[in-house]
């Protein structure tokens, strides 16, 4: 190899050598540049935001509220992240305000606005149930049944902690709510109901905390017909 080769070979080298180091430099001055302008604790602000899939359809929405962020009529006055599927339909709700979904696509209106998560029934988006908070203090739990609207299980907790009840409703075709309820009160109160549905809707009611405990028997137009109090026994004496 001649000189003038080896210094064309030196000379090749270095260019590549310059190159990288420019851009090695170029990228330090661009990250320098935006150090200075964003500071570390940079936020991003917005009013919305949508994910969507590759069809371009909406899937993922998260708005303050979600009318700044869609069309979608159903999402207008909520306050937080909404998962649809591919067809529009409601899966996940997370936040305030989460839509109230019927059958039909038909948008109902709750007798108080909470903050919590709302699940759909994925064949239809009708509400099937959910967790929410209340201003008020009250904290409920519930699911609802397949055919109709009605709660069919919910956990709740009263304002103030006035109480704590775990709720059975009847059955979609029984006019009955509380068929099986746990309750506690503050005052010390617990009780335990137990009906029975449709047409032979008699049923029992333990009660205990206020006094000796008893059970109360009730017939089906809700009268009650017995009772059972527990007395004080004598000790060391027979039944």
């Amino acid at each position: 190899m001649t000189e003038v080769e080896q210094l064309q070979m030196q000379v090749a080298v270095l260019r590549v050598v310059v190159r990288r180091l420019t851009a090695v430099v170029v990228l330090v001055v661009a990250g320098l540049l935006v150090a200075a302008v964003v500071p570390d604790d940079s936020i991003i602000r917005a009013r919305g935001l949508v994910i969507t899939d590759a069809a371009g359809r909406e899937r993922v929405v998260v708005g303050a509220p979600m009318s700044a962020a869609t069309d979608d009529p159903k999402l207008a006055d909520a306050v937080g992240v909404a998962i649809l599927d591919s067809t529009g339909l409601m899966n996940v709700a997370l936040g305030a305000r989460n839509p109230l979904m019927l059958a039909g696509g038909r948008v109902g209106t709750r007798i108080a606005a909470g903050a919590g998560l709302t699940i759909y029934d994925p064949r239809d988006g009708k509400e099937r149930g959910g967790m929410s908070a209340y201003r008020d203090g009250r904290a409920n739990l519930c699911l609802d049944y397949d055919a109709t609207q009605k709660e069919a299980a919910c956990l709740s907790v009263a304002p103030g902690d006035e109480y704590a009840a775990v709720i059975l409703n009847g059955l979609p075709g029984e006019p009955q709510y509380d068929r099986v309820v746990m309750f506690v009160g503050e005052d010390g109160h617990g009780s335990i109901k137990v009906f029975g549905g449709g047409e032979n809707n008699g049923g029992v009611l333990l009660r205990a905390g206020q006094g000796m405990p008893s059970i109360t028997v009730y017939d089906t137009t809700g009268t009650p017909i017995g009772e059972v109090k527990a007395t004080v026994g004598t000790p060391g004496g027979g039944s």
